[in-house]
């Protein structure tokens, strides 16, 4: 061990070594005298080996405790503070070694002292597991982003594989009338790509048109634009030349020159008071009566059409055969539920010849003061609750009927779903360009007498 002298009051591990050595304890403490072999500055200055710390006493008190690290070259009195600045009270004559006062390390000291390197040694384990898991982690992160890439790319290939296969089936159809192409269900991504960017020939009816397993429709919003045809929907076999409208707008579907249709109207209490006598003598044959209705507010309350069992009285009497429609803003199944229940306790077991329609449509945001609660409904949830309505209204032992227009059939439900329902077609246009099936067409306005203003107009197709 290296024998440290402490020149001038100056702390400092690298001060000159003058005078006697200082001596030595057995548990490594080296206690500092200065040149004449006096205490410095009438205090005992020891360095705690163990401890890496320069400690001053006087007598019994001990002054303070330096670390070494940061007593630099520090003067004593800077390094054991104001203290060391003050002399001691000693007695005249009296003899200062005698009144030496010795620090002897206590056993917890010298205990402290052998068990700081174990703490050392724990630290740094603790450290090496803390590096060891964080690469682990980072390995796995690593392996878990090359599994996800392979099995990705594996999908991507399966995709790949059924629509070449898909698209295989459809050419070995094509040609055929009602070919697998209008069957066959086309996901969106697969809709655009370089070989489909050659546009077809714009049709000059703005009719549909079938090309590899899509719908080419045309909308007055957005124009001409492609749909996936859904498969195990079964499409329309009409055709627009066989769809006659006259002067009056009457319309009327012919099938080998003969008349396969009945005309009829669609009211609710907008109409108000109806003279269905002369309604009946202007060529109607069928009339779909508004029944009831749910608010589009927060609140979607149900209420009964004001005019419907006036309507329903009138048109019975007068011969038209009668239908009625639900105006729903369902958000649910169980709304739905409740709004076939609604129409089951209305109708009281009245007779009727055509179907009790569930008629959802949105509600166009602009023209409210608040946000229309059908606002975020889901497409399967809309499905869903047109399929709970009608086998509702079925279980009650009436007919059940789904209206929809273009948008709504090819964007919001899924028709595949509703195959099994008749479909209530709202198309105004007297070219056909709905491609899936229906039974019913509100194809536009018209006068009838009567009736005071204009009134939908519809036509019922003869199976």
């Amino acid at each position: 061990m290296n024998k440290e002298k402490y020149d001038e009051g100056i702390v400092s591990g690298d001060a000159d070594v003058q005078g006697n050595a200082p001596e030595e304890t057995a548990n490594g403490n080296v206690y500092i005298y200065d040149a004449d072999d006096e205490p410095v500055d009438d205090r005992d200055l020891y360095r705690d080996y163990s401890a890496d710390a320069v400690i001053a006493h006087h007598k019994d008190e001990q002054i303070d405790a330096v670390p070494v690290s940061d007593a630099g070259e520090q003067t004593f009195s800077e390094a054991v503070g104001d203290t060391a600045g003050s002399e001691p009270d000693i007695a005249a004559g009296e003899n200062i070694e005698e009144q030496e006062n010795v620090h002897v390390p206590s056993d917890n000291e010298t205990e402290a002292a052998r068990q700081a390197p174990s703490k050392t040694n724990r630290i740094s384990f603790i450290n090496t597991v803390i590096s060891m898991v964080t690469l682990c982690v980072a390995a796995a992160g690593i392996f878990t982003g090359f599994a996800y890439i392979r099995i990705h790319d594996q999908q991507l290939k399966d995709y790949q594989r059924r629509v070449d296969l898909l698209e295989e089936r459809i050419n070995d159809n094509t040609g055929s009338e009602n070919s697998n192409a209008g069957r066959e269900y086309v996901d969106a991504v697969s809709l655009i790509d370089e070989e489909e960017m050659n546009e077809p020939d714009v049709p000059a009816d703005k009719s549909v048109d079938i090309e590899r397993g899509k719908i080419l429709t045309y909308d007055s919003y957005v124009g001409y634009s492609w749909v996936p045809v859904l498969s195990g929907v079964k499409p329309n076999t009409y055709r627009s030349e066989d769809f006659i409208v006259d002067d009056d707008n009457r319309m009327t579907y012919k099938v080998d020159g003969e008349v396969s249709s009945y005309f009829g109207i669609d009211v609710s209490s907008y109409q108000g008071d109806i003279d269905w006598n002369a309604v009946r003598a202007d060529g109607v044959e069928f009339a779909v009566l508004r029944i009831g209705v749910r608010g589009y507010g927060e609140a979607g309350n149900i209420k009964v059409d004001d005019k419907f069992f006036d309507n329903y009285k009138g048109a019975k009497e007068a011969g038209i055969d009668i239908g009625v429609y639900f105006y729903s803003q369902a958000i649910s199944v169980e709304e739905a539920i409740e709004e076939a229940e609604f129409v089951i306790e209305h109708l009281d077991g009245r007779d009727l010849e055509y179907p009790v329609v569930f008629d959802w449509e949105p509600v166009d945001a602009s023209s409210t003061d608040s946000e229309p609660r059908t606002a975020d409904v889901m497409p399967g949830t809309l499905t869903l609750s047109a399929i709970a309505f009608c086998e509702t209204i079925k279980d009650a032992g009436y007919e059940a009927m789904i209206y929809t227009n273009k948008k709504m059939a090819y964007l919001k439900y899924d028709m595949r779903m509703l195959d099994d329902y008749p479909v209530w077609l709202a198309l105004y246009n007297p070219e056909m360009t709905y491609y899936y099936d229906f039974d019913m067409w509100q194809y536009g306005f018209g006068k009838i007498d009567g009736i005071e203003g204009d009134v939908d107009l519809d036509i019922a197709i003869i199976r």
